[in-house]
């Protein structure tokens, strides 16, 4: 029998307060700033300054759920303020995330809610934020997974951080209905009308195979993630480069403990064994198959698995379901065999700190959608 460290899954948590007390020599080069890190009780301030800068008030249940409640450790903030007036003018969080490399756990985080305040943009905030993260002695030991969009892809090439961004993450789309689906122009997008004539045709299709009597797969809703979960992810996602390992605690936390967010599960059993599992967001329109965790072998389960996922969306009302994965995705055959287009995502990801230059390399990584800062 392997040894008991390889068949759990492999987990590194942040202690909060080491991070917060590790050596982090950096002064400003600019003289009117100062730079530190954040102490919970600043989190409220930190929460303002994200709302304001994004013109989006998001509820502080979710404010509270992301930082505070993450299973894997309180949320590192980096607070940038101008010295005079002691108002904070910058601030990026840093959340614990679930990393590894094959079956050694890494200290990682998912950056996210990078901000600087109005009026005080392209004065080298974003520089001062940058520079006191790489000079905490935790740096060279971390991964920091970052998602990027044009906009702010064009500003980290600015400031010198552009060699480490990928191009742009291939997402998938499968056309649910073609009504309502159409361009800024007000004309249906090309897409959907191919995709949304055959919606009906190709589910029906599917439904007799992805669940023919002979597959004996059964699919049930999830209601709670437990410790039969982990076994089924080391399993099926295991990966001899870099993967994110989603435990049980982290799977309830990041989907079905979500205060906003509607998530619905489904494991696939067999003969009364769990075999594997997936998770979809239901977001008006739009549904986003988040976490997707099957076998390759026997084929019938990862069928069963999409074809409930994309059913669920269909009865939810959505007119498409969309997920995003990188080059090396196993699934990429079967999703595109059942009908899923790809388009660019306008997503890009940087990853870097331990491990560089092996760990910037997309084809070295297993991501799902659930691993980005879409929350």
């Amino acid at each position: 029998m392997p040894p008991k460290s390889i068949l759990m899954l492999p987990r590194t948590d942040d202690a909060f307060e080491d991070w917060r007390r590790a050596p982090a020599p950096c002064e400003p080069t600019d003289p009117r700033f100062e730079v530190r890190r954040a102490h919970p009780s600043e989190f409220d301030a930190i929460f303002d300054l994200v709302d304001e800068t994004f013109g989006v008030k998001r509820p502080r249940a979710q404010y509270d759920w992301l930082y505070r409640r993450n299973p894997h450790g309180t949320a590192r903030c980096w607070l940038v303020s101008e010295k005079v007036s002691r108002n904070i003018v910058g601030s990026g969080a840093i959340f614990p995330w679930p990393a590894a490399r094959g079956s050694e756990p890494l200290t990682a985080g998912l950056s996210g809610d990078a901000v600087t305040a109005p009026g005080w943009q392209r004065q080298g905030i974003s520089q001062v934020r940058y520079d006191a993260r790489e000079a905490h002695s935790w740096y060279p030991r971390s991964v920091l997974i970052s998602w990027s969009n044009e906009k702010s892809r064009g500003a980290r090439t600015k400031h010198g951080r552009g060699q480490r961004l990928a191009e742009s993450v291939t997402k998938g789309v499968f056309v649910l209905r073609a009504k309502g689906i159409f361009d800024r122009r007000g004309r249906l997008r090309p897409l959907t009308t191919a995709g949304g004539a055959v919606a009906d045709v190709m589910l029906e299709a599917w439904r007799k195979m992805a669940l023919g009597r002979r597959s004996g797969v059964m699919i049930e809703p999830v209601r709670r993630f437990d410790s039969a979960f982990d076994e089924v992810t080391r399993r099926c996602m295991a990966w001899p480069k870099f993967w994110c390992p989603h435990d049980a605690a982290f799977l309830n936390w990041r989907y079905l403990d979500h205060p906003t967010k509607e998530h619905m599960a489904f494991a696939a059993v067999i003969g009364g064994e769990l075999a594997g599992y997936c998770v979809v967001q239901i977001a008006r329109e739009r549904a986003w198959l988040l976490d997707f965790v099957a076998p390759q072998q026997p084929p019938p389960i990862a069928r069963a698995l999409l074809f409930h996922a994309v059913a669920a969306a269909r009865a939810a009302g959505c007119a498409r379901l969309d997920f995003i994965a990188l080059p090396g995705w196993r699934h990429w055959g079967l999703f595109r065999r059942a009908g899923f287009v790809s388009r660019a995502s306008g997503m890009f990801l940087l990853v870097e700190g331990r491990y560089e230059p092996e760990v910037c390399d997309l084809q070295n990584w297993q991501f799902v959608l659930g691993d980005t800062d879409f929350l």
